[in-house]
């Protein structure tokens, strides 16, 4: 299967893996490569279907049209684009926001004219979450206060969600529901509206990583150390864990796919990981390319037919899944 965004490569299945309950473990080389340039990638984002790309370095932000391979515009640059170190895509491709942890810009994806600037004051930020259309978004402070905004009126709310650090934010589609994992262990679903609780868990360690589904119904969060849940948050109650035998597993990026059956997972060691929601069971596992001695996977997307990993060296690849079972 090869992708129509990018040069084909050679491509040779590996042998398979087996995983930790016994199953085998998928994995094959990149069917497909393009490079978004070769400086050093400070963040990026992709959209669901890795249909466009932003990469930021520490000066400038590109969006790309990874089908044309193409910049749709000049780069953004200038203060609002130094530094930047959150970057997401809405669902629906309209809207996309940087952020340097100290404001965060909404754009226009066609033109990418900025819609709106909003400041954090005395706060750091620590991750931003979008919602499917943009007009909400939800920034995670270190203060374990959240804030809320409406990006078409420009109203805010503050709400005091965590005792400590929200390390890691997630936003259901509608924005209605935010996911948020925190130092002070609890992983909570809350209300954007007025900043209630409806499911809190407490974990053994530190949260780093949380991932929510676009219904609020399903809910995701690993630990410092070996905590990997799945959650379903409809019926408030653990569902599985990522079977493991690994301690200290890190996530940079992470979507439900598949119906929610699958959880795509990006890492910083290059790796990025499929695990079946049901069981916890890892299902593949592909490496991504190394162009310098520190290379992660910042995005990861799915478009139906193919997986992608962007790293932080500026390459995107397509991965096969085919010898997958859907179920």
């Amino acid at each position: 299967m090869t992708s129509k965004l990018f040069k084909p490569l050679c491509c040779v299945f590996a042998l398979s893996l087996v995983g930790c309950g016994g199953g085998e473990v998928f994995t094959a080389p990149a069917s497909s490569e393009f490079a978004h340039g070769n400086e050093l990638l400070s963040a990026t984002a992709l959209t669901e279907d890795a249909s466009h790309a932003l990469v930021a370095t520490q000066s400038e932000v590109c969006v790309w049209d990874n089908q044309l391979k193409a910049r749709l515009y000049d780069c953004i640059t200038g203060q609002g684009a130094e530094h930047v170190e959150f970057a997401g895509f809405s669902a629906n491709k309209s809207r996309f926001f940087i952020s340097n942890r100290l404001s965060v810009t909404l754009y226009d994806t066609r033109t990418g004219r900025s819609i709106g600037t909003w400041l954090t004051g005395q706060e750091i930020a620590r991750d931003i979450a979008i919602s499917a259309v943009g007009d909400t978004l939800v920034i995670a402070y270190r203060s374990g206060k959240a804030e809320v905004i409406n990006t078409r009126t420009g109203d805010t709310k503050r709400f005091d969600i965590h005792r400590l650090d929200i390390n890691s934010v997630a936003l259901s589609a509608d924005g209605q529901w935010a996911f948020t994992g925190s130092s002070d262990k609890y992983v909570k679903l809350w209300s954007t509206s007025d900043g209630s609780t409806r499911f809190e868990e407490r974990l053994a360690t530190r949260v780093n990583h949380v991932t929510l589904n676009k219904t609020a119904s399903l809910g995701f969060a690993i630990d410092s150390v070996d905590d990997r849940v799945f959650f379903d948050l409809a019926n408030q109650k653990e569902l599985s864990e990522v079977a493991s035998y690994s301690n200290f597993i890190e996530f940079t990026a992470s979507q439900f796919i598949n119906q929610d059956k699958w959880l795509l997972t990006g890492s910083p060691k290059m790796k990025m990981r499929l695990y079946r929601v049901a069981d916890g069971e890892l299902i593949a596992e592909y490496e991504a390319k190394q162009q310098r001695q520190r290379t992660s996977v910042l995005s990861v997307a799915y478009d139906g037919k193919q997986l992608y990993s962007e790293t932080s060296d500026g390459l995107l690849q397509a991965w096969p899944f085919d010898k997958i079972s859907t179920k």
